[in-house]
């Protein structure tokens, strides 16, 4: 049902591209090679005119915002198209483009992916260069652009099953809008295709939280000309559901100040996120396709692991009142606890039976959550008093 299966081990090289997206947002023009700085065509949009791959290629477009554990346990700033099984497609510059860095990522060692490399392109608009985006997970690259890595630069990582070689060459190269600039399908099956906006702020309660890339993201759909863009709104789902709800094109905005809505880590874990802290963090948020209907817990702690699965997203229909599956920005700052029954019968998520969870918002501004383990269908949410519900000494603090 998630646009990017990943386990724990694949973690390392998914960080370490979002990561390089973050630190190329930040970067002056001594990065690309160019000099100055033009902004001048910034309030021209929209700016895209040609669609990245060929129309019938595209399956659905990723929502802005996705939630995906054990990596994006915040939603995340990086979209793309998922393109129909075994579909080619040349890939197109969306727009008048200039290349600033081509990138070449091969597996060295993997269980499932030795040998293969794919290619990241990086871009700025021409005549707004506060707008960057990546094209990622081209299979090939035209030779007038793969040749340009001749003399790259080149550095190896490891996660705990793989060893990537990535190989980054700078470079200042002009395209017109719909020039061919490689191919993509094959491997992977899906177009990564981010943008993020310097003049943008996506705000969160505790901005240090996060890297720029979490904040500047914006949707690739604002920065097309019609149809296209109705084209690629009418495309963004997963599974065969459909976002509706507005932005259509989704949102990294999850909290709401002042309630249990958004983005947690464990009390007195002061830290940042990243690969390797990603299961201190918890969202409590509504769902990336159906957020009228889902809220939705998504973390990485061991606490809630689903046996054979893992991380998941845990979905819960919905209420607006009551003790249960309250939407958590109406729970009221006063240590009540409140229960939550995970969905059974959802499209979106995981059927999960033998377990729910409390969920406090505490008058510190904290919340306190736990995971009950019961027999299916023996949910304390139904079974016991609410005054009775009670939290143990296993359960998690949690700080903004």
């Amino acid at each position: 049902m998630q646009d990017y299966p990943t386990t724990k081990s694949s973690l390392g090289s998914d960080w370490y591209k979002t990561t390089i997206a973050a630190l190329l947002l930040i970067c002056t023009s001594a990065c690309s090679g160019t000099s100055g700085f033009d902004d001048s065509q910034c309030n021209m949009a929209p700016f895209f005119d040609h669609l990245p791959v060929n129309q019938e290629a595209i399956e659905s477009v990723i929502v802005l915002g996705q939630f995906n554990p054990p990596g994006d346990v915040a939603p995340r700033p990086q979209t793309g198209l998922r393109l129909h099984p075994d579909t080619i497609t040349p890939v197109y510059a969306p727009g008048d483009i200039v290349i600033t860095e081509i990138e070449r990522s091969t597996w060295l060692s993997s269980p499932n992916r030795e040998g293969h490399s794919d290619y990241t392109i990086v871009f700025e608009i021409e005549g707004c260069r506060s707008i960057t985006g990546n094209l990622e997970h081209m299979d090939f690259l035209i030779p007038e652009l793969e040749n340009e890595l001749s003399g790259a630069r080149c550095s190896s990582y490891s996660t705990e099953s793989e060893t990537i070689q990535s190989c980054q060459k700078s470079v200042n190269i002009r395209k017109t809008s719909g020039e061919i600039l490689g191919q993509a399908g094959g491997f992977l099956g899906a177009l990564d295709f981010d943008m993020y906006n310097r003049n943008h702020r996506n705000e969160f309660v505790n901005q240090g939280r996060l890297h720029d890339g979490f904040r500047h993201a914006i949707c690739p759909q604002t920065l097309f000309a019609e149809p296209l863009r109705s084209v690629l709104l009418g495309k963004v789902g997963r599974g065969g559901v459909w976002r509706t709800a507005e932005p259509v094109c989704g949102t990294m905005e999850i909290d709401v100040a002042g309630t249990a809505q958004g983005l947690w880590v464990i009390d007195g874990r002061d830290v940042t996120l990243s690969g390797e802290t990603h299961d201190l963090f918890f969202s409590l948020a509504l769902d990336d396709i159906l957020p009228h209907k889902y809220s939705v817990l998504v973390t990485a702690h061991e606490m809630f692991m689903i046996d054979g699965i893992g991380a998941a997203v845990i979905g819960f229909e919905m209420e607006q009142t009551g003790r249960i599956n309250i939407k958590f920005s109406n729970i009221p700052n006063d240590g009540t606890i409140y229960c939550y029954i995970p969905a059974t019968d959802s499209p979106m998520h995981h059927a999960i039976d033998n377990f729910s969870v409390f969920v406090a918002y505490n008058t510190d501004g904290k919340v306190t959550i736990e995971r009950k383990n019961h027999y299916p269908g023996g949910s304390p949410c139904l079974t016991e008093d609410p005054e009775n519900w009670a939290f143990t000494s296993i359960s998690l603090k949690l700080m903004r």
